[in-house]
C-alpha cells in the first residue's frame, strides 16, 4: 500500500507500450472494464491511434488503482473534477488515492499517490518536430523561450521536452488541467511543486509532480506488460456500445 505520512512519499508510476492494444482480445477486455462515461469519451476521439492510447491509459489506471485498493477494477469509480483532474469516488478503500493519466505517441502512463496531489505527463520527441522553438512559442513564457535559445540547437528539443512535461505535470497536480495556459504555469525556483523526470524510451520523457512540503519524493517506476491471447485482427469499439 502506498504511504504518505511519516516517511518519504512514494508515487507509483507505470507505463505501457500501447501497441499491444492492437490485439482485439486485449482491447475488448479493456473496453469492457470501463465505465460508460469513459467509453463515451473514447468514442469522441477520431484518430484511431489516439483512441488506442487513451484506452490503454484508462485500463492501466483502473488496474493500478484496483491492485492498491485490493478490489476488482470494475469497482473503481471516479469523476472528472472542474479543471479536468480525475478523482476517485469509490470504493472507500481507494478514496485517498490520487492519480494522473497521460499518453503520447504509443506510450500510456499513470501515476498514483496516496493523500497528496499528483500530476504526470509524457511527451514524445517526435511530437516536438524540427522546430522546438516554434512549438515553445505557444507553450512557454518569454523568459522560458529566451532560456531555451541559449542552448545549442542540438539540445533545444530535449530541453523543451523537459519543460513541456514539467508544465503539464504541474498543471495537472494543481488541478488546472486545460483551464490555465501553459505559458502561465510557473516552473522556476519559487514553484511549490517537486518534479521528477523519467526517461521511458529514447523518444519519450515523463515528468511527475507532487506537493513540495519538505518530504522527499520517492518514485517507483515500472513498465506494465499486459498479457493477451494470440494476435487476431484489430478490434474497433462499436459506436452503439453503452
Amino acid at each position: 500500500m502506498l504511504e504518505s505520512v511519516g516517511r518519504p512519499r512514494e508515487v507509483l508510476v507505470q507505463f505501457v507500450r500501447t501497441g499491444v492494444y492492437e490485439d482485439a482480445g486485449l482491447a475488448r477486455r479493456a473496453w469492457e472494464g470501463l465505465a460508460s462515461d469513459e467509453r463515451s469519451a473514447l468514442l469522441r476521439i477520431r484518430a484511431p491511434e489516439a483512441r488506442r492510447d487513451s484506452l490503454a491509459a484508462h485500463a492501466l489506471a483502473r488496474a493500478m488503482l484496483a491492485r492498491i485498493a485490493a478490489c476488482p477494477p470494475s469497482q473503481i469509480r471516479f469523476h472528472v473534477a472542474p479543471g479536468g483532474r480525475p478523482e476517485v469516488t469509490a470504493p472507500p478503500s481507494a478514496r485517498r488515492l490520487r492519480f494522473s493519466l497521460s499518453h503520447a505517441d504509443g506510450i500510456a502512463l499513470c501515476a498514483v499517490a496516496s493523500g497528496v496531489s499528483v500530476g504526470a505527463d509524457v511527451e514524445s520527441r517526435r511530437n516536438v518536430g524540427p522546430d522546438p522553438l516554434g512549438v515553445a512559442a505557444t507553450l512557454c513564457s518569454p523568459r522560458e523561450r529566451e532560456a531555451l535559445e541559449t542552448w545549442p540547437p542540438a539540445q533545444q528539443a530535449e530541453r523543451f521536452l523537459a519543460l513541456w512535461t514539467m508544465k503539464e505535470a504541474i498543471a495537472k497536480a494543481a488541478g488546472h488541467g486545460l483551464g490555465v495556459p501553459l505559458h502561465d504555469v510557473r516552473v522556476d525556483d519559487g514553484s511549490p511543486w517537486q518534479v521528477v523526470y523519467l526517461r521511458l524510451t529514447p523518444d519519450h520523457l515523463a515528468a511527475v509532480a507532487i506537493d513540495s512540503d519538505g518530504d522527499d519524493l520517492a518514485i517507483r517506476c515500472e513498465e506494465e506488460r499486459p498479457a493477451f491471447p494470440a494476435p487476431v485482427r484489430p478490434w474497433v469499439p462499436s459506436h452503439a456500445a453503452g
